[in-house]
């Protein structure tokens, strides 16, 4: 999906994790001009920057893994709602 959609959008993507409103902890993808980065950088490659913003951030001792699930509604304002995509936060404790 991200592919896809760096195809459309001529910048860098930034995928937010934050206490967004009524979509709350999933994780968002929006142009990085669009987005003041208030928080905890997680990854980064070419292109893409994953982050925890304020007041949500990781915890100690849990891997974060982000799956995306297709042919859902999505109306919000990220990204992957144009491809009827949304992603999925998931953490599991590490042992």
């Amino acid at each position: 999906m991200i592919r896809r959609i760096r195809e459309s959008v001529p910048e860098a993507l930034i995928m937010v994790v934050g206490s967004g409103c009524c979509d709350g902890l999933v994780p968002q993808l929006y142009p990085a001009s669009q987005v003041p980065v208030r928080g905890t950088e997680v990854y980064r490659e070419e292109g893409l920057t994953v982050t925890f913003h304020e007041p949500v951030r990781p915890q100690e001792g849990f891997v974060y893994i982000i799956d995306l699930e297709r042919d859902v509604v999505n109306d919000g304002f990220s990204l992957e709602g144009r491809y009827d995509a949304r992603f999925v936060l998931r953490a599991v404790q590490q042992s």
